[in-house]
């Protein structure tokens, strides 16, 4: 089909060792990217000095448990086949995705090929596992500005689920997954949760949830729209 030949960056496997990405190995070049927040954060943890980006460690880990962590669930709809949805979204560009929104890309590097990708460079990568986006997130139209990073850490296709993790450093830890479910004449339905915790409760009660959910809407409604305009995956019909 002709539609899962596009490549146009979010959630799955099958990326080409390399493909798209600018720069192999070394350090980063803080010059190409454009969010001040994202420069120091990089900076502040030597990720711009590091030879073997496996050395950067993600906040989750297998032995976490679900329970000990505060939890926030969305759910979303689509009216496209579940295999459309699918592979939209394994396939989307996160970089056209965050940029007119609260949430602004910064770079990604793949840790499975050593190398950087920046605004600029992603051109047709399709998502997958050992892949860590950095993003400045505007908080009041741009008043504060927070840099994030995660890493994404699993992709299974048999459930249609992408799981993503905070990495070590950021203000909260935790994970997030999205999964992908059939809703017969409706389509699909999308189901988004969060793990979280953080050394505020203040932040993880007041802060986190209105706005986590604001930014994830704000995520799907693009996705939505993008998929809207995409000649190759049509709608289903009741």
């Amino acid at each position: 089909m002709a539609f899962r030949t596009m490549v146009l960056l979010l959630i799955v496997s099958g990326f080409s060792q390399g493909a798209g990405f600018s720069q192999a190995g070394n350090t980063i070049n803080l010059e190409e990217i454009s969010q001040r927040k994202v420069r120091q954060y990089i900076v502040s943890r030597s990720i711009d000095q590091m030879h073997d980006f496996s050395e950067i460690k993600a906040s989750w880990r297998e032995s976490n448990k679900d329970s000990e962590y505060n939890f926030v669930e969305r759910t979303f709809y689509l009216k496209y086949k579940l295999q459309d949805v699918w592979d939209f979204y394994r396939h989307i560009n996160l970089a056209q995705v965050w940029k007119r929104h609260s949430v602004r890309f910064g770079l990604m590097i793949s840790k499975r090929s050593n190398s950087v990708a920046y605004y600029d460079d992603i051109q047709i990568p399709e998502i997958d596992t050992g892949q860590v986006y950095f993003f400045d997130i505007r908080v009041l139209k741009g008043l504060f500005n927070i840099p994030a990073a995660f890493e994404i850490t699993n992709i299974d296709p048999m459930n249609e689920l992408v799981e993503f993790s905070y990495l070590d450093g950021n203000k909260s830890m935790g994970k997030q997954t999205i999964q992908f479910f059939d809703n017969g004449k409706e389509g699909t339905k999308i189901v988004h949760r969060s793990y979280f915790k953080s050394n505020s409760a203040f932040r993880d009660a007041m802060l986190y949830p209105p706005f986590h959910t604001k930014f994830i809407k704000q995520f799907h409604k693009s996705i939505k729209e993008l998929i809207s305009r995409t000649p190759d995956v049509r709608p289903e019909m009741n």
